[in-house]
């Protein structure tokens, strides 16, 4: 039965979610990809019969879009010290692999009453990349920067 022939379902709306970096709500996120694996497939032939058989999952990068709100840039930086990088001086260097200050990064959805429906949980994410978006004097739209997340899974609750 389709969800508009039936009055007491409601489908998800795509503005209905929340970032949870640490303890950072992320408010300000316009965005978010939700984790999504990939499967490889190995092919073994036998005699005319091609078989298939599922292979290894590899869970795809998710990227967050936020608003920058003035004088985030450096705290986004920053944040790659407590992630991914060991900062010094004004390089990047060593590199360790990890949760955010051993917390939790996942991505929440509500539904109309502001109960939450889905939780992504990302196991061992990281910061793979931060874009700060394009300076251009003949726009007037908002300055977004585009946080890439890599992780290695993820469980849906």
């Amino acid at each position: 039965m389709a969800f508009w022939s039936n009055n007491t379902l409601e489908p998800l709306r795509k503005f209905r979610f929340k970032i949870q970096f640490g303890d950072d709500v992320m408010w300000w996120a316009k965005s978010v990809t939700q984790p999504s694996p990939d499967i490889s497939v190995s092919e073994h032939q036998l005699i005319n019969h091609k078989i298939k058989y599922p292979g290894i999952v590899t869970w795809n990068d998710i990227d967050i879009t936020l608003v920058d709100i003035g004088g985030k840039g450096l705290e986004y930086f920053n944040k790659l010290s407590k992630v991914g990088y060991n900062r010094s001086g004004s390089g990047v260097d060593g590199l360790k692999k990890g949760q955010y200050d051993g917390k939790t990064f996942n991505i929440q959805k509500f539904d109309a009453n502001g109960s939450k429906i889905e939780e992504w949980d990302l196991i061992n994410p990281f910061i793979k990349s931060i874009k700060y978006g394009d300076l251009d004097y003949s726009a007037d739209e908002l300055l977004e920067v585009t946080i890439t997340v890599a992780y290695d899974s993820a469980t849906l609750t």
